[in-house]
C-alpha cells in the first residue's frame, strides 16, 4: 500500500461517479451515496431535500467525500477522501453548472439534469452542494 500522487488522485476522482457524503447532525455520523461530478476544483452533489443529510449540512457544514474501490480479494483497491466544506447553492445558475458537471462525469449529455433545477433553485429544503477539493487524501494497493 503506498499514498497516490495528487495526479492520481484527481484522476481517480474525474474517472468515478459514484461517492459517499459523510456529515454529522449533532452528535451522529451520517452517510449517504450519491452520483457527483467534478470540475478539477470542486466536487458537486446533493441530497433529498429536507432529508437528513440536509440537516446534517445545516447544522454542520464540515463534511468528507469517500471514493473507493476494491476487488473481492482486498488485494487491489483505491481509496480517495476530501475532506471540506459543503457549500449550499440555491442560484440558478450555480445549480444548472453543477447538474451539468454531474452529467458530464457520468458521460451524459449536459442537459440531462436540467430539469431538476426549477425544483431546486431557491428551495429552503434543497441541498445542491459544492465542496472544494482542496484537502484530500489516497491510498493505493495492487495497482
Amino acid at each position: 500500500m503506498r499514498d497516490m500522487t495528487h495526479a492520481e488522485i484527481m484522476d481517480f476522482i474525474r474517472y468515478f461517479t459514484w461517492g459517499t457524503l459523510i456529515g454529522v447532525e449533532d452528535d451522529r455520523p451520517y452517510a449517504v451515496e450519491l452520483s457527483y461530478g467534478f470540475d478539477g476544483s470542486y466536487i458537486y452533489c446533493g441530497s433529498m431535500p429536507g432529508g437528513r443529510m440536509a440537516r446534517c449540512i445545516h447544522g454542520n457544514q464540515n463534511v468528507a467525500f469517500k471514493i473507493c474501490e476494491c476487488d473481492w480479494s482486498y488485494s487491489r483497491y483505491r481509496a480517495v477522501i476530501v475532506e471540506g466544506r459543503a457549500e449550499r447553492m440555491t442560484s440558478r445558475e450555480d445549480i444548472l453548472y453543477a447538474v451539468t458537471q454531474i452529467a458530464r462525469q457520468r458521460k451524459l449529455p449536459d442537459r440531462a439534469f436540467a430539469g431538476v433545477v426549477d425544483r431546486l433553485v431557491d428551495n429552503p429544503e434543497a441541498n445542491s452542494l459544492r465542496i472544494s477539493v482542496a484537502t484530500v487524501g489516497g491510498k493505493i494497493a495492487g495497482y
